[in-house]
């Protein structure tokens, strides 16, 4: 961030973290030189950089491991639980296609038992109203029966009267 004077900060310069590692040795070496250090004491702190630097590798190799190792066993974890929930939902859904064939199967019992009543029912009621018909047909018969009888006695009276007349006109008018 820029300072009040609006001058960049030498913090703030965009160097890389290679940058400032080589900065600060620098300013390290020059402190050595400054305090009239010995080549043992540089030696010294090169050793206890280098070992600092192993101790850090190993912290993070010790780390990748430890990442690694949760990531496997929190794969393995799922993977056990998705096999887990995918057998439970494989058995539930068996269950319910079961359930539901069994249900189709009693509907289609019940319908079929419906149909074979209804049919019965329509039979019954087609063989009553074939009768009703019959003897309706029957009754209309005797009836028409019954009238053209007594058309026929009425015109065989109809003409006895009719040769009656003819019969006395001729007998006595003439």
């Amino acid at each position: 961030m820029h300072g009040t004077n609006e001058n960049p900060r030498v913090e703030d310069s965009g160097k890389s973290s290679y940058d400032v590692r080589i900065a600060a040795l620098e300013t390290d070496v020059a402190v050595i030189r400054n305090s009239f250090a010995t080549k043992d004491d540089i030696t010294a702190l090169r050793a206890e950089m280098h070992a600092s630097h192993e101790r850090l590798f190993a912290l993070i190799y010790e780390f990748k491991l430890e990442v690694q190792t949760n990531s496997a066993k929190q794969r393995e974890e799922f993977q056990t639980e998705h096999a887990t929930l995918r057998f439970d939902f494989k058995v539930a859904l068996d269950k319910q296609r079961e359930e539901l064939n069994t249900a189709l199967a009693k509907q289609r019992e019940e319908l079929n038992a419906a149909l074979a009543k209804q049919r019965e029912e329509f039979n019954a009621a087609l063989a009553k109203q074939r009768e009703d018909f019959h003897i309706a047909l029957q009754e209309t018969r005797m009836d028409l029966h019954r009238a053209l009888m007594g058309h026929v006695w009425r015109l065989y009276g109809f003409a006895s009267l009719l040769l009656g007349c003819v019969y006395y006109i001729a007998r006595y008018v003439h």
